[in-house]
């Protein structure tokens, strides 16, 4: 998943929202250089991850995108995922969106590591980014940094019409996943995050 869903996940469960963010940038084995708590919140990510990855909601969401697209399909979807819930977030969460970003901004950088790959002044724009994801031009950014970190051309920043255009199946699709990745990471919020069982399809 993206990084408000991840962000999102960091809070229902009291777990680190540093490792939320690291779990994209730190690979391999965990031998404790970063710490306890942000070490569990890299290992949530990664749990959190493969459930998604392997939930119909996901995988149908995926299915959703023809060529060339297919192709960055799993990206593209973790992103959908996130504006849907970005949108939704005055019905399905106490207090607004901004002020959950302003204050997941405040616990990643109070968490940050020093044995980090990015110092935690990069992070000062996270808020930002997190509010930009309810918004079409949110969405636009976050296309344009993926391709630009890619290693050949792709579609991905042209994206934004065919994701616009599945706005209703990622939203009709949005509580299902939200609902089993939240009980995974209430379930995994502890020092080993094993390797979850598939989820159930609706």
């Amino acid at each position: 998943m993206n990084l408000l869903v991840h962000l999102y996940l960091a809070e229902r469960t009291g777990t680190s929202a540093a490792g939320q963010i690291l779990g994209d940038m730190v690979k391999g084995r965990l031998d404790g250089r970063h710490g306890a708590a942000v070490e569990r919140g890299i290992r949530l990510h990664r749990g959190i991850d493969r459930v998604s990855d392997d939930h119909e909601a996901h995988r149908a969401m995926r299915r959703r995108f023809p060529p060339p697209l297919r192709r960055y399909a799993g990206i593209l979807v973790d992103i959908g995922f996130d504006y849907s819930l970005a949108r939704a977030w005055p019905a399905a969460m106490h207090g607004s969106l901004a002020a959950f970003a302003q204050r997941a901004q405040r616990r990643v950088i109070a968490e940050w590591p020093q044995t980090a790959p990015l110092p935690a002044s990069r992070m000062r724009g996270l808020a930002a980014t997190l509010a930009g994801y309810a918004d079409p031009s949110g969405i636009q950014r976050a296309l344009d940094s993926v391709a630009a970190r890619l290693a050949r051309a792709s579609p991905v920043a042209d994206a934004l019409p065919a994701m616009l255009a599945e706005r209703p199946a990622f939203d009709a699709r949005l509580p299902d996943i939200l609902a089993d990745l939240d009980a995974f990471a209430a379930a995994g919020a502890n020092e080993s995050v094993g390797r979850p069982a598939r989820p159930a399809e609706r």
